[in-house]
Parts: structure tokens; sequence; C-alpha cells
């Protein structure tokens, strides 16, 4: 037999179809672009057709493709299931995007929770702010992202939410008659507008001490004196810092998981409610 399907090219062809394109085929599967369309041409030239084809910006499948990917999972469903009852399977990986104000709250739950439910599988983490996070998402970088949206809007489709509270330094006092001087994250961010519509619902002046890029950096500023942060809190706060007195309540930030295009519904709904699960158990 001349003509042979094999596995790799395969997998390239399924990871295009559940992930919409070449590009967030070739991020999820960790090899280049060229790498991905040379698999595809690998099998468009055993099965003597095109199996994608140009649709205005975008792409589809010819109806040999659908032919050709119905096989495809087939064989790959069969492929990974003989070499994980033969004990040669590689440790399957989970990548989970979570904001850095989020993780600092949630990670260490979650992840003893997950490596609980998945104990099969690598978890590691990558920590960033969410428009990045979306970004990662929409080009495959993460399988799952879990985020924060301080404004606590659409609560009905989130998994659940924090606590949003004014910290400061042990020290530091509120200004009787001068701004209050805020420590915030640069933009993009959804804590910074939901801390000032809180100020100035109640006519409270304020002005912007510090901005920071990062979670320790904000840490550090609100701890030195230089003004009080607005930040979702879950269990006890870090050394050096406590909640601020004299300051008007703020609302919850809804907290949501979203998945890469093509990534596996059932990982999806248990890590949701891996996520469900800490948020109730440390509220």
């Amino acid at each position: 037999m001349s003509q042979i399907l094999d596995i790799g090219p395969l997998r390239s062809v399924v990871a295009v179809a559940d992930c919409g394109g070449f590009h967030r085929a070739a991020a999820v599967l960790h090899v280049t672009q060229s790498a991905v369309s040379q698999h595809v041409r690998r099998i468009e030239a055993v099965v003597g057709g095109p199996v994608v084809e140009r649709s205005g910006r975008g792409m589809v499948f010819t109806v040999l493709g659908h032919r050709v990917l119905g096989h495809a999972r087939r064989i790959l469903a069969a492929h990974d299931a003989a070499l994980e009852d033969l004990g040669a399977a590689d440790q399957r990986m989970l990548l989970i995007g979570a904001t850095e104000h989020g993780a600092d709250v949630m990670l260490p739950a979650l992840t003893g929770a997950l490596r609980d439910r998945l104990p099969d599988w690598r978890i590691p983490f990558r920590l960033d702010r969410n428009v990045s996070l979306a970004d990662s998402i929409e080009q495959g970088l993460v399988d799952l992202a879990v985020m924060l949206d301080g404004s606590g809007w659409d609560r009905s489709n989130a998994s659940g939410s924090v606590e949003l509270k004014w910290i400061s330094s042990r020290s530091f006092a509120v200004p009787a008659s001068q701004p209050l001087p805020l420590v915030i994250f640069a933009e993009p961010c959804t804590l910074r507008e939901p801390a000032f519509a809180i100020l100035e619902k109640i006519g409270l002046r304020y002005e912007i001490a510090a901005e920071c890029s990062d979670l320790s950096g904000l840490y550090a500023a609100v701890r030195s004196g230089l003004g009080v942060a607005l930040l979702p809190t879950i269990g006890r706060l870090p050394d050096g810092l406590c909640l601020a007195e004299g300051l008007p309540p703020a609302n919850r930030a809804s907290v949501f998981v979203r998945g890469r295009t093509g990534v596996d519904a059932d990982m999806l709904t248990a890590v949701e409610q891996t996520v469900r699960d800490v948020l109730v158990e440390q509220a």
C-alpha cells in the first residue's frame, strides 16, 4: 500500500476544523502555521483533492474534506485510545490563563481542586491582563481562561463572583480635605472604572497617585502608603495590607471561564464547575 494517512497530518486537519483556521490550529498544536499547511497538503495529496478552500476571508471544508474529517476523528480516537491502554500516551496538558489579581485570590485553591479533579492532566497557568487573555483565547494560545469583570455585569452567565474591597497600608488614613489618592492598574483594566464610579457617586474627590503594570508593583505602592486600591479579595490580605476604613462599599466582580474554539466541552465544564466550587467554598 503506497498511500498512508499519517497521524500527525490527520491531527492538523482536525485542529483546523475545531479551531476554525490554520493560525489557531498551529497555536493549539504548538507548531508553525506552515507546518499545519504542509500537513493539510499531504492529506490532500493522499486523497486526491482539496480538503479545505477559501471562502471570503476564511476557509471552509469541501465535501471531500468533511469525509476526510470524519475518518480522521475515528482514526485519532482509536490511535489515542490504544496509546492510553498501552500506557504509552503522553501526559495531556491543559493551559489555563488567569488574570494576575484573580490568580492571587483564587489560584492556590483552584490549582489543588483541578489536580484532584483532573489527576492525569498537566495544568500549567499563564498569568496576564484581561485584554491579553481574551486575545490568547481568540488565537488559541491558551485552552481556557479564568477572567474577572470588575463591573459585575452579566452575572447570570458568570461562574461566580468575588468581593471588591478597598485596601491600604496599616498606617494610611483617608485625607480629610485632600483628594483620595488611588493606586490602580494601568489601562486596560476592568477595575479602574468601577473604582472611579463608586467615588464619583458619593462626590468624593480622588486623584491617581500611582499606576502599576503588575500586581506586585501595586501591592508595593499601597504598602508604602501612596494610596488605596480596589481589588478582589478572598481570604487574608498580603502582609502589610489591611481593609481601608471610611470608604463606600464596592460591587462584586464577576468571574468567567472562557474556552478557545474547539476546546473539549467536558473539560470546559469541569474547570467551570471547579471555579464555582472554589468561589462557594471561599465566600
